[in-house]
């Protein structure tokens, strides 16, 4: 339900901007505009002004500004309807230049209203990964451009084409934006720097885009659950005395930790705040410290999650690669006794030794149909570490102060013009398959996906969608405004009028691309949302083999 009420307002919010761009153009020159409404089909609330009817509809999909004289080829009741407004009113009355204005403020009001949302999420912050010593690889794909350039887990990167990497983000954008031209890298391996030249591509069978790698952020302090601890939150894990600096990332310092019981180590760490500005640079002072970690029953394999009122098998690092498909799966019981989810820990009823859990797997049977599996997953419960905190990847907010937001703002909302373009630009090479767009579902899967993550992520999805409706709209397709665009440029040069034969041939196109794009986009979300739910997969499953 949140995922439809975050849909409704985001779209609703976006296509406001949109048609109110159309609405005040139309304003500006004159035309007598009938009706202003957000969304399609049966009116839920309408209100009357000077002489426009305003107007919210049910279906969030989209809205329209009706002009007097709009239709190039009106029927007898619309005739009848305008027979009392002004010719001079009539959006058919007014110059070439003046309809391109019109029909060209829908998708300008999106690319504009990016400015304003930019300034928002820069003020407000985004969540960037701290990385006091570069991006640490923890990931390779194999017969990815990385791979072939040596690059292995544990490696650090220093510097893209010589310039210090500072996050993530602007590293993946620098990376994406030479897409199949060469980048020069530094990176460290075992105190030695070396300097590699590495071609990004795209893969989307391996799934990469890019360089092929995951990176793994230092861990960090979220919660303390000991008082006498001598951590604090926001501790970030630089060294572990004895260890390689590899093993400071997330992954590996939970492996760590519960790979020690009952011993003391000693640790480097560095207190980091939530947020900072990004004027302000953290530079906290480095603290070395005797962390003692206790032990408790633990699987060695897997532990439990409650996900949604049901226990999930999450698999341990180092677990072997053919138990990973087990990932996500139901656990049903314990030693063959049901499990309370109401249980803090789910082996602290369990002795040491042998355990056998019975799971329910659900496995792909065809494209989309999923059949539900039992099986059986032996392993073993033994005392592991637990230090008393709960670890995550090492991340800061970082904000701009209003003046230094609006002065980049332009910079940040020309960045997704330009991301908007190089897919379009993959799009049509063949590069990306079709079936990576997405309409209505995929679009309000995707708003409460960004929305649960938080209101930076949330904010940037609407900027995003905002600079690619105006893009996507000035594509001289006869179902989009740039299709129109084509129309008035071409009466422009003949100047006079289209023939009435071609606009309705034209007409119809624009209809049928329309269905077949929407039909396009439906059969991927559809598609998706049935592969993504277990419900709906295993029940079609159980019909379908």
């Amino acid at each position: 339900m949140l995922t439809l009420i975050y849909f409704c307002i985001v779209l609703g919010l976006l296509v406001c901007v949109h048609e109110f761009g159309h609405f005040a153009a139309a304003k500006l020159c004159g035309v007598y505009v009938e009706r202003f409404s957000i969304g399609f089909g049966p009116t839920i609330l309408q209100w009357k002004g000077k002489e426009t009817t305003y107007c919210i509809s049910l279906i969030p999909l989209g809205g329209y500004v009706q002009m007097a004289g709009q239709s190039d080829l009106p029927d007898e009741e619309q005739k009848e309807a305008e027979k009392d407004i002004p010719p001079e009113r009539f959006y058919s009355a007014k110059t070439v230049w003046q309809r391109l204005c019109i029909i060209l403020a829908g998708p300008g009001m999106n690319l504009f209203f990016a400015l304003p949302l930019a300034v928002a999420l820069l003020c407000y912050g985004e969540k960037v990964a701290i990385l006091p010593d570069g991006i640490t690889v923890s990931q390779v794909i194999q017969g990815s451009p990385a791979d072939a350039a040596g690059i292995a887990p544990g490696d650090r990167i220093l510097k893209l084409n010589g310039e210090p990497v500072t996050t993530w983000n602007a590293f993946v954008e620098e990376i994406r934006a030479n897409l199949y031209s060469p980048v020069t890298l530094t990176t460290s391996r075992d105190g030695k720097d070396i300097e590699l030249s590495v071609t990004p591509d795209l893969n989307e069978e391996k799934g990469y885009l890019g360089l092929g790698i995951a990176m793994s952020p230092p861990a960090q302090v979220e919660k303390i659950a000991s008082l006498d601890s001598p951590l604090r939150e926001g501790d970030v894990f630089l060294a572990i005395e004895g260890l390689p600096s590899s093993s400071c990332s997330f992954e590996e310092l939970s492996q760590t930790i519960r790979a020690l019981p009952d011993t003391n180590i000693t640790v480097t760490v560095a207190n980091y705040k939530k947020s900072r500005r990004a004027d302000e640079s953290q530079q906290p002072e480095k603290r070395t410290v005797k962390l003692a970690i206790g032990k408790k029953k633990k699987c060695q394999l897997f532990d439990i999650v409650n996900v949604d009122g049901r226990a999930r098998l999450s698999l341990r690092p180092g677990a072997p690669e053919s138990l990973w498909s087990l990932e996500g799966a139901k656990i049903l019981a314990l030693n063959d006794r049901p499990l309370a989810l109401s249980q803090e820990d789910y082996f602290e009823a369990c002795g040491i030794g042998s355990i056998t859990a019975c799971v329910a797997v659900a496995a792909q049977s065809g494209k989309y149909r999923r059949e539900t599996l039992v099986t059986t997953l032996v392993s073993r419960v033994e005392y592991m570490g637990h230090a008393g905190i709960l670890l995550k990847p090492a991340s800061e907010m970082v904000r701009e102060p209003f003046l230094s937001a609006l002065k980049k703002s332009p910079a940040k909302a020309w960045a997704k013009v330009v991301e908007t373009l190089r897919t379009l630009k993959l799009l049509f090479a063949g590069s990306l398959k079709v079936n990576n767009l997405s309409g209505p579902v995929g679009i309000a899967r995707m708003t409460g996906a960004a929305a649960q993550r938080g209101f930076d992520v949330l904010l940037n999805f609407v900027l995003l969608i905002t600079v690619n409706l105006g893009v996507l709209n000035l594509l001289p397709l006869p179902v989009l405004d740039g299709g129109h665009v084509v129309l008035l440029i071409a009466e422009g040069i003949r100047r006079k009028p289209l023939p009435e034969k071609f606009l309705l041939w034209y007409q119809r196109i624009g209809l049928m691309l329309l269905l077949a794009l929407f039909a396009l986009v439906m059969l991927n979300d559809v598609g998706r949302w049935i592969k993504d739910s277990e419900f709906l997969g295993t029940l079609l499953g159980k019909f379908f083999r």
